[in-house]
């Protein structure tokens, strides 16, 4: 399976897409998560531990972590780069939840908005965002193609896409996640 065959898939079956990297060497012990995560390893490698038994991921691989199963994960030196998904079993990723997976995986946490009419012309950041909106509307056009987001609703931009943002006619309120990463894709 390809990174475009596994982001359908993922879709299809009520994933939630997100992109992200962890940092080399970064160890999180045993946990659990409140959503299923299933993901595809684009770069680097993680190792997942479940009942004590380790398996490695590297490049092309994909692996699942059910809700509630408790694992550990240990990344190797290189970092890892992944697409992944999350389907949360009791509804809608709510406010507190997507802050704690922010922070959960590094992020640093802003809370703010913007005032109503307000833009950004063409730009990129040298760090991935991601962002949930509380309130209002923010259009966000990359790649020639724009999608409105609204309240509840999530967007991931890496860093170095290029992108403009136009806000809605009541302004916008989100929690941004911010974090600069070094690169683990091949």
């Amino acid at each position: 399976m390809d990174k475009v065959e596994f982001e359908a898939a993922l879709r299809q079956d009520g994933f939630r897409v997100v992109n992200s990297s962890l940092r080399p060497n970064m160890v999180a012990p045993n946990h659990c998560h409140d959503f299923d995560a299933r993901a595809f390893v684009l770069g680097g490698e993680i190792t997942i531990t479940r009942d004590n038994a380790p398996v490695t991921f590297r490049a092309g691989a994909c692996f699942d972590v059910p809700a509630g199963c408790m694992h550990a994960e240990h990344v190797g030196p290189e970092g890892v780069a992944l697409l992944s998904g999350r389907r949360r079993q009791d509804g809608p990723l709510t406010r507190e939840a997507f802050e704690s997976d922010l922070r959960r995986e590094g992020y640093d946490v802003v809370h703010g908005g913007q005032p109503p009419g307000s833009g950004e012309g063409l730009h990129a950041h040298d760090f991935d965002a991601r962002i949930m909106v509380l309130g209002g509307e923010i259009t966000v056009t990359r790649d020639g193609s724009a999608t409105l987001f609204r309240a509840g609703e999530q967007c991931e931009i890496p860093a170095g896409c290029e992108h403009t943002t136009q806000v809605g006619p009541e302004g916008v309120a989100y929690i941004v996640g911010k974090v600069r990463r070094r690169s683990a894709a091949a």
